[in-house]
């Protein structure tokens, strides 16, 4: 009993641990995420201030930014001139009064660059990894549990069966014939029972 409920223990603490750490690590990916787009943003805007038409951001794959002027002048991030696909990325417009325009893409978070991140950062991972550890631990602790009370079972039977047999052997030299008989057919249900034949 005591086992059993330790076993079930351990599995709701692994359960609120990987639950725990889903949050805690998809949270860590996207604070990570945020990070490297808002790197792209300031080098931007250092590069607008500094004049040049073309910047150059330090994590390419993350952002890009197009700034259309009203006087016509196009200042731009250099990943929208290499291989560039809109359906990866969420995009806002941004327009001001005087007609300048601000075109700034997000890359779309994916599984795969969830996984990346993932192998790039284990530690992030620790608790959810320590979930799945106490889960298994007490699922082998409720499966050892349910063994052991299954070969109970079994042996309070094959006990319960000797104890017959021994009663009707106790009892021959009463009534020799039946008890025969009837040691038989105990021993017939035995071998039946556990995988003889009778």
């Amino acid at each position: 009993m005591k086992k059993k409920l330790s076993g079930t223990g351990l599995c709701l603490l692994g359960i609120f641990l990987i639950l725990l750490g889903c949050i805690t690590s998809f949270e860590l990916y996207i604070k990570a995420r945020q990070e490297k787009m808002n790197k792209n943003v300031a080098s931007f805007i250092l590069d607008l201030y500094s004049g040049n038409t073309l910047s150059k951001p330090a994590h390419p794959e993350y952002s890009a930014i197009i700034l259309k002027t009203q006087s016509g002048k196009v200042i731009t991030t250099d990943n929208v001139l290499k291989l560039f696909d809109e359906n990866m990325y969420s995009s806002e417009i941004y327009k001001d009064k005087k007609g300048n325009e601000v075109y700034l893409y997000a890359k779309n978070p994916t599984i795969g660059e969830y996984m990346y991140f993932f192998i790039e950062n284990p530690y992030a991972f620790g608790m959810l990894i320590s979930g799945f550890l106490v889960f298994a631990m007490g699922m082998f602790l409720l499966y050892t549990v349910e063994e052991k009370q299954v070969v109970k079972t079994t042996d309070d039977k094959f006990v319960n069966y000797i104890k017959a047999l021994r009663l009707t052997l106790s009892t021959s030299k009463i009534i020799p014939e039946e008890s025969v008989e009837k040691a038989k057919g105990i021993l017939d249900d035995i071998l039946k029972k556990y995988g003889g034949k009778a």
